[in-house]
């Protein structure tokens, strides 16, 4: 499985937002950004070397510069969504919680699930998905993420999955496509993950 380096993620996924994210979204995922890399943070530490943090807190800064400027956000946008053949996103959504009516890019529109608090892991998200009736090939499709690690997510297969930075990035792409809370997905996966790694 191949990972994309710092070098080649846009500014959206070295902030972990969407395109459509708004100014205040992009500030608070900064500042998150700032926090998990910052150079004495013992889990970066753990997982880069000084000279793979220096480069992601620059790739940070550099980000937030550009997409914090709504000009040079704009003019970022259409050149790199050209590039790729994407249209640039249109204005932001408004989404707060469990979206209710709102379209996912694989057009499941309106479904809600009797999704307890706290309980967002593998076994629930691969729940969701089959009530949904979306295969995970549709899913890897839509998302660029392999089956494999897709599998992995839903196996809760701890040992094998990426570095938490991709992981994030990873399970907030997989929520989206299952128009789910990214970020209340992301939190409770890895609380469960954390949980599972202390027993």
């Amino acid at each position: 499985m191949s990972i994309k380096s710092i070098k080649d993620q846009t500014y959206y996924e070295i902030l972990e937002v969407s395109p459509t994210a708004t100014a205040k979204e992009i500030q608070r995922a900064y500042e998150h950004a700032k926090e998990t890399f910052h150079s004495e943070s013992m889990a970066v530490y753990s997982l880069f070397s000084d000279e793979e943090v220096k480069e992601i807190q620059e790739a940070v800064e550099e980000a937030f510069r550009v997409l914090n400027d709504e000009a040079l956000r704009k003019s970022y946008d259409q050149s790199h969504f050209q590039m790729v053949g994407y249209p640039p996103p249109e204005k932001p959504p408004e989404t707060h919680g469990m979206p209710h009516g709102k379209k996912t890019s694989l057009s499941f529109t309106g479904l809600s699930f009797n999704v307890e608090e706290g309980v967002y892991h593998g076994k629930t998200l691969m729940q969701v998905r089959e009530r949904m009736g979306i295969e995970l090939q549709n899913i890897s499709k839509e998302t660029k993420i392999s089956i494999k690690v897709l599998e992995w997510i839903e196996e809760e297969a701890f040992d094998k999955l990426p570095a938490l930075v991709y992981l994030k990035g990873f399970l907030r792409n997989y929520a989206q496509s299952l128009g789910l809370d990214p970020q209340k997905v992301i939190e409770e996966y890895l609380h469960s993950m954390e949980e599972a790694k202390r027993k």
